[in-house]
């Protein structure tokens, strides 16, 4: 009975001894006292994943998740005056052609890389688009056509077509109009006919200097 006593008493004292204190207080630790290994600097190589971090409010406490989501880099084409420039922005991989076009319709990211940049496509911009043998095919709402001033349409297909050829297997774009082909401007102004393709180096020209197709 005794050692038994003994016994209770011993893990008692082992779980008080272990226990996580409740006063939240922090202790800070002298560089100098930790171990070499823990205090190494490490350098790890580039990824295409990013951490999202997400906390959900509890009654007395919170608890936060951490999800690793694979990304690509993806370059969007806008307005820089009487040239496009590629703004880099971070899309969940694979970005699909459908994906990177909603993207560059959603406008400039926020921060120092957009700043004297424009968007030509429309506030309210939606298409459809379908890559078939290295073609995408790109379905312009009427609006587009109807409503969009020359200067401004000429600059919008260029951002479209440059953004889309920058994807591994599009090579060239057409263009149609509620599903019937569309004559679409070429970077100097003339047309392309019903339904022709056009490719980046038709918009070369818009391009800034030393920046190629």
């Amino acid at each position: 009975m005794r050692r038994r006593i003994c016994s209770i008493v011993l893990l008692a004292m082992t779980a008080v001894s272990c226990s996580i204190p409740d006063s939240g207080d922090v202790r800070t630790i002298d560089p100098e006292d930790i171990p070499y290994e823990l205090n190494a600097t490490t350098t790890a190589a580039p990824t295409t994943t990013v951490a999202v971090t997400t906390t959900i409010p509890a009654s007395a406490s919170t608890t936060s998740t951490s999800t690793t989501v694979p990304v690509e880099v993806v370059s969007l084409f806008y307005v820089a005056g009487a040239q496009l420039v590629p703004i880099n922005r971070l899309l969940l991989t694979p970005a699909v052609a459908p994906q990177v076009l909603a993207a560059l319709a959603e406008g400039l990211p926020e921060g120092d890389p957009s700043a004297g940049l424009r968007s030509a496509l429309p506030t309210d911009f939606v298409a459809l688009v379908e890559v078939s043998r290295g073609i995408a095919t790109v379905d312009l709402p009427p609006s587009f056509v109807t409503e969009l001033p020359g200067a401004e349409q000429r600059l919008a297909i260029a951002q479209i077509v440059l953004t889309l050829t920058r994807r591994a297997g599009i090579g060239q774009v057409t263009f149609t109009a509620l599903s019937r082909p569309q004559s679409v401007p070429r970077g100097r102004g003339d047309l392309a006919g019903p339904g022709e393709a056009v490719a980046c180096d038709d918009y070369a020209n818009l391009l800034p200097t030393g920046y190629s197709c």
